[in-house]
């Protein structure tokens, strides 16, 4: 009778902690799992913008000119008429981009990130320590470039012309047992030049590559 009675209060001792674990395991993955989320959303993008900017710099801003991109019309008294894209380079220039962009944000799949887990805690003195959780980066979709056209006033009768790449993309960061997809967006700086001459009220005609 002792024995049987030991049998059931060891049975129930082991009853009660499995539900207390579970318990205590749903409560800690509910509170901790949208931060840790929020956490690896930011490092993604981060390491995302990163990765777009190293690659329009190195392989597109240095082996462009003003010249290839624009073509700037003259009047026969020397005035600028009209500022004129030239299309068939712009849309070569952006699928250029956006081939690049997109082997190197595939090629980060296989480059993990790290979260510690006294990050995930919000402590500031335990930022470093403990077990790290992996986070994955899967790009989705096909990348989208945008050429973006600023004109400022540089001084009198001069106008700087500033063209950016607007580079967009989709990628889906993943961690164990939960994953979100996320939407990453960074202007690069292209070219410039400063305009001497008064610049037409119509002068540009915005060319998007996508076709928007």
């Amino acid at each position: 009778m002792g024995r049987r009675h030991n049998r059931q209060l060891f049975s129930l001792f082991v009853l009660v902690t499995l539900f207390f674990l579970i318990g205590s395991f749903l409560i800690v993955e509910r509170n901790v799992k949208p931060v840790l989320m929020t956490i690896a959303e930011a490092k993604a993008r981060i390491l995302a913008i990163q990765t777009i900017n190293s690659t329009i710099n190195k392989g597109i801003v240095a082996s462009v000119s003003y010249q290839d991109l624009i073509n700037i019309h003259k009047d026969v008294e020397g005035k600028i008429a009209l500022i004129q894209p030239n299309t068939v380079e712009i849309s070569r220039l952006a699928a250029t981009a956006s081939a690049l962009v997109q082997e190197q944000l595939e090629a980060l799949e296989s480059e993990q990130v790290y979260i510690p887990t006294g990050q995930i805690l919000g402590s500031v003195l335990l930022a470093n320590v403990g077990p790290r959780i992996r986070v994955s980066i899967v790009p989705l979709g096909t990348v989208r470039v945008n050429l973006i056209s600023n004109f400022e006033d540089a001084g009198i009768n001069q106008t700087l012309h500033q063209l950016f790449l607007e580079i967009e993309a989709d990628i889906q960061v993943v961690i164990p047992l939960a994953r979100t997809i996320t939407s990453v967006s960074t202007s690069v700086p292209l070219i410039h030049t400063v305009i001497i001459g008064k610049v037409p009220q119509h002068y540009w005609q915005l060319y998007r590559p996508d076709g928007g």
